[in-house]
């Protein structure tokens, strides 16, 4: 059995990282909730505090990650790029002639972001145990070709994701706030799109999004590692 602890943004994303984690790996696979913390209310799964990039960035240090660890084999770390020219985020989205990065150029410079604050010695222990899944523009960009198959534009889109997605949600009746996403009542709006996903679809769907196809080459290389190492 392989554990794997999960940071992330908020309820939402982390309801979208399980599943595709589960989803991927099947029944071998224990996905431990690291951040944001969540409990359960009366059936329904609440955030127990404001989570968000800044969040994530924090637990991103030597304590956190040597800590848990010692009580996952992997951890995933789930940061959105539509922040990320903040103040504290501070990665450039440009070039030096003031153009937009190349999507593999945005990817290392979060990647570099979310290494600042842990140490060589302690990257270097655990490299191969930490997983980066990087969305571009937010994670809902993820969900779009699951809704757009034939509509080139639409689910390669990597702005305006939640508004695009609730074109097609609204027509069933439910939709996702943008300003109240990680809402207990919102995360079942989740529940519902996710079970579209099944494991035949992924390699598919993450070739619409840099940071997912990313995700699920890391997934792969895991995969290939745990193959090898019961031969």
């Amino acid at each position: 059995m392989v554990t794997i602890g999960l940071i992330c943004e908020g309820a939402s994303e982390l309801k979208i990282l399980t599943h595709v984690i589960n989803r991927y790996w099947g029944d071998d696979v224990v996905v431990n909730r690291i951040q944001p913390p969540t409990r359960m209310s009366h059936g329904i799964e609440k955030q127990d505090d404001g989570g968000g990039w800044s969040q994530v960035l924090n637990h991103c240090n030597d304590n956190i990650i040597m800590d848990n660890m010692a009580m996952n084999d992997f951890i995933v770390i789930q940061i959105d790029t539509d922040a990320c020219i903040q103040p504290n985020y501070d990665v450039d989205i440009y070039d030096e002639n003031h153009q937009k990065v190349a999507d593999a150029v945005l990817y290392d410079r979060v990647c570099d972001r979310l290494k600042r604050d842990i140490s060589e010695d302690v990257w270097n222990k655990y490299s191969d145990k930490i997983l980066f899944a990087i969305c571009f523009d937010e994670t809902e960009c993820w969900l779009l070709p699951l809704y757009y198959e034939n509509d080139a534009k639409k689910r390669c889109a990597t702005t305006n994701c939640i508004y695009i997605l609730n074109q097609k949600l609204q027509k069933d009746g439910i939709g996702i706030p943008k300003d109240k996403k990680n809402n207990p009542e919102v995360v079942k709006v989740y529940h519902e799109i996710l079970k579209k996903i099944k494991r035949k679809d992924i390699p598919r769907i993450s070739q619409y999004n840099y940071g997912f196809r990313k995700f699920v080459e890391q997934m792969d290389a895991i995969s290939d590692g745990l193959e090898e190492s019961e031969l």
